[in-house]
């Protein structure tokens, strides 16, 4: 009986130097019954060349070109056409190891769930990522449980890639969202509100790249004041759904407007910052007293009080030794 169809989702953009190693991970996948989309979302390099030259290589590839519109409109591009029983999620500048799909789809199937996650390694540019593995682990959760362990950031985050999703989950009408940075915040835990369990396991499958032509390793922008405002009234109006899990969400949220705070240059002028101080100050004293919430989370919070400029003096004399 020939295992389902997985739909594997790579958005591709200015990523040439990294393409090729990333699409040939997935070409090797243990797990063969494949339909890989490689959305070229309008890259001006030689990414959509490439991409169809993979095409003629691999039937399993279908390439997708389209005028730029960032990384949730290329990602929903491929799922609006998508055929596969299940769905992942991998970016163009990572890649996976051989049994990437393999590990999810196993998760999913042995405890007949919606949504498969596994573990990540990060590693710098230039370098190789490590091949070791922890001792192996298993688990399952209701979808409340697993949606507070993701906010709570105890075994995985919000990130759409190293996890596997069932096609019926994104009929419901989910997408992410257009034109916003940090996108997987607002878009996985309603993914996994559709499920009835999520099953997670520690085998390292997904390989990482920190490279400083990211998002996150360039200048502060507007558009990162304006997605955070957004993404912070997208799930403050889900409360209610949310409302059990209500200290994991708090610590998300108050470790996720801080990261903007900080990385704003000092006196940045937009004044609809006050809205991200606003619900620091009204929630950091919580967060330093959860004793479930990650240390780096309630660090923030204290340090926090400082205020915000000699708060980011602080963290740039650390980030500064650790170089």
């Amino acid at each position: 009986m020939e295992k389902p169809l997985v739909s594997v989702i790579i958005p591709v953009y200015k990523v040439e130097p990294y393409l090729h190693r990333c699409v040939d991970s997935i070409l090797v996948q243990t797990y063969t019954n494949l339909e890989i989309f490689l959305v070229n979302d309008g890259s001006p390099d030689n990414c959509g060349m490439i991409c169809d030259e993979y095409a003629q290589k691999d039937s399993r590839i279908r390439v997708i070109h389209k005028k730029n519109g960032g990384l949730s409109d290329a990602r929903n591009a491929a799922i609006d056409v998508a055929t596969g029983d299940y769905i992942t999620f991998v970016d163009s500048d990572d890649c996976v190891s051989s049994d990437y799909v393999e590990t999810l789809y196993r998760l999913v199937e042995k405890y007949q769930c919606k949504v498969g996650v596994a573990w990540l390694r990060t590693f710098h540019e230039g370098h190789e990522p490590e091949t070791s593995q922890p001792t192996y682990l298993e688990k399952v959760f209701d979808r409340m449980e697993g949606i507070e362990r993701m906010f709570y950031q105890e075994l995985f985050d919000t990130a759409a890639w190293c996890k596997i999703y069932h096609r019926s989950l994104f009929d419901t009408g989910i997408r992410y969202p257009f034109g916003l940075i940090y996108e997987d915040l607002p878009t996985t835990y309603l993914l996994f509100l559709q499920s009835d369990k999520i099953a997670f396991c520690n085998r390292i499958v997904y390989n990482y790249l920190l490279r400083t032509s990211s998002i996150e390793g360039q200048p502060f922008k507007a558009n990162k004041l304006e997605s955070a405002l957004k993404i912070l009234e997208m799930i403050q109006g889900h409360i209610r759904e949310l409302k059990p899990i209500e200290k994991a969400v708090r610590c998300r949220l108050l470790s996720f407007c801080l990261h903007i705070l900080l990385e704003m240059p000092a006196g940045y002028p937009d004044k609809r910052k006050q809205v991200l101080i606003d619900y620091v100050k009204r929630n950091r004293w919580r967060v330093l007293t959860d004793a479930r919430a990650r240390k780096k989370a309630r660090i923030g919070a204290l340090i926090s009080y400082l205020g915000l400029n000699t708060a980011r003096n602080v963290l740039n004399q650390v980030k500064e030794r650790n170089k």
